[in-house]
């Protein structure tokens, strides 16, 4: 049983999330519930991307060589099966999207490839009538995203179809015998989920995570020690739904070009100019996407800032909050590639990242169950552990020595850092 002592009710992402506009409002309305603050603060970001859609738009160098990036972050959070509240809070935040913008596509129901196109190319149930085609934008709302791309034959292509849908087209054409060409324009695809990390691994088709598709997400996972048990949950005196309805509902109304400060210019040229791959293909995937997350984010914290302009500070908050992200989604995906037969390394990682240290004795009792070959198992899987440099041995020599993380994931670099080696044009130091 986990101790008490390492429990938390507080997320750690607390202290970077804005201090004003929307998205700090639909926080602090459903901060009385129990899913942790991540869960919130992310699945704002979707249906806010959502509202947006492609009304508004950043563009990366000449707008001639790359699309222009839309501030639409595709959302998967994932928790143990029971906890962490997944369904409610993708089903709250699409209520307000729903009540704040009608005409918005919502996909919700387990759909074929050729559906989709359909679904995307047709106008909404609540669309005013209009001559022309429509814009393909719209959120995917998938509570369990294994089911909705999972390894069915209608599902076929599905994924494919949607990680080609990720950037922007001005026309997309789909051709079938039987229903002719179909016609998609300037798509702009939102997408809010939920799974536990055994069905994300199980249950979706290996083309998931071979073809780029699961690195196009801000994976959210639940912190491993947090826990919150609220009986009566109550909202703030100050926080009231049509509030948060209503906030929504302006971002309908906004449009254009973003702009850049010099200074974010200048922030994010050098963050990008200076990300080195680590040899690690899937994670290098996750890193080179992570860069278009910060910037969707940055687009959405000046947005709710009410500017059209994107900041130093924009990006650096961004950085930091997609940073506390990755260094706890970096076993994750490391476990998403791994052999089967390798499944015992990745449980003896998870368990130290929940806990600081612990003892033979104690890692034996938490997985003998799952040891096919006995305590040969076990003591193979902490020798490759060991070998590799991920955990220390204190003890070696003792009947009952104690096992350790060896590595962590640094911080980002403060933007007052960055500031004084964009001046001086100095090289990170390593």
């Amino acid at each position: 049983m986990t101790s008490l002592r390492l429990q938390s009710n507080r997320d750690p992402i607390i202290d970077l999330l804005p201090k004003r506009g929307w998205l700090r409002e639909y926080v602090e309305f459903t901060s009385g519930l129990e899913a942790c603050t991540r869960f919130q603060f992310f699945s704002g970001c979707a249906v806010l991307g959502a509202a947006i859609n492609n009304r508004v738009y950043l563009h990366r160098g000449d707008k001639e060589l790359l699309p222009p990036l839309f501030p639409n972050p595709w959302i998967l959070l994932l928790a143990p099966p029971g906890r962490g509240h997944k369904t409610s809070t993708i089903n709250m935040a699409v209520n307000s999207l729903q009540q704040a913008c009608p005409e918005t596509r919502i996909i919700a129901d387990k759909i074929t490839p050729e559906s989709l196109v359909k679904a995307l190319s047709e106008p909404s149930e609540k669309e005013l009538i209009r001559i022309g085609p429509r814009d393909a934008t719209g959120l995917i709302r998938a509570p369990e995203i294994s089911v909705f791309f999972g390894k069915k034959t209608y599902n076929e292509g599905l994924i494919t179809l949607i990680t080609d849908l990720y950037d922007w087209r001005e026309e997309w054409v789909s051709e079938t015998i039987m229903r002719g060409k179909n016609v998609l324009k300037n798509n702009c695809i939102s997408i809010l989920g939920g799974s536990t990390p055994v069905w994300l691994q199980s249950k979706l088709p290996d083309d998931a995570f071979t073809g780029g598709f699961m690195s196009r997400f801000i994976i959210v996972e639940m912190p491993p020690t947090y826990f919150r048990r609220i009986a009566e949950p109550q909202k703030p005196l100050k926080a009231s739904w049509d509030k948060v309805v209503h906030g929504l509902m302006d971002f309908r109304f906004v449009s254009g070009e973003m702009e850049w400060s010099q200074e974010g210019r200048d922030y994010y040229k050098y963050y990008y100019e200076h990300l080195v791959p680590t040899g690690r293909e899937q994670l290098d995937a996750y890193q080179e996407r992570e860069v278009e997350q910060i910037l969707k984010l940055s687009m959405q914290l000046a947005l709710t800032d009410k500017r059209m302009k994107i900041t130093a500070e924009d990006i650096d908050q961004s950085n930091k909050l997609l940073h506390i992200l990755m260094a706890e989604t970096e076993p994750r995906i490391e476990r998403l590639t791994t052999q089967p037969r390798m499944k015992l390394v990745q449980d003896l990682q998870d368990l130290l990242r929940c806990h600081t240290s612990l003892t033979r004795q104690d890692m034996l009792n938490r997985t003998y169950r799952s040891l096919q070959f006995g305590e040969q198992q076990f003591l193979e899987a902490i020798r490759i552990l060991s070998t590799a440099g991920v955990i220390e041995i204190v003890n070696a020599n003792s009947t009952n020595p104690v096992y350790r993380l060896a590595k962590e994931c640094p911080l980002p670099l403060p933007l007052e850092v960055l500031d004084d080696r964009l001046e001086g044009g100095s090289e990170p130091s390593t």
